[in-house]
């Protein structure tokens, strides 16, 4: 508990140096914003817009291609428990094409 009563003693005059601080220089910090800051705005809000018209096509396109991609992967993973029954209908066609007799063709061959 000491030790916390030293830290707050020792940390308080530096948290009211820096409000000092910060409100001295709040009126310069103002002018810069509006002078510099409108005009950075501007111009990167521009390069942004710009910048998000020639990525957003691209971006939709590849978004597009992954939510089909897992589309496919969702379809297949649903239709993975039906594996062993497709395997025994096609055990059960190749043992009627086997058993079946072939046509005689007769002809002049």
């Amino acid at each position: 508990m000491l030790t916390l009563l030293f830290g707050a003693l020792f940390v308080l005059p530096f948290l009211a140096l820096g409000a000092i601080l910060w409100l001295i220089t709040l009126p310069i910090r103002l002018l810069f914003g509006v002078v510099f800051g409108g005009l950075f705005r501007l111009i990167f809000g521009l390069g942004g817009a710009l910048l998000g018209l020639i990525i957003a096509p691209i971006v939709m396109v590849i978004v597009g291609v992954a939510l089909v991609g897992a589309f496919i992967v969702a379809l297949l993973a649903l239709l993975t428990p039906l594996i062993p029954v497709i395997l025994l209908a096609l055990l059960g066609w190749g043992i009627y094409k086997a058993s079946r007799r072939r046509p005689q063709i007769s002809g002049p061959f």
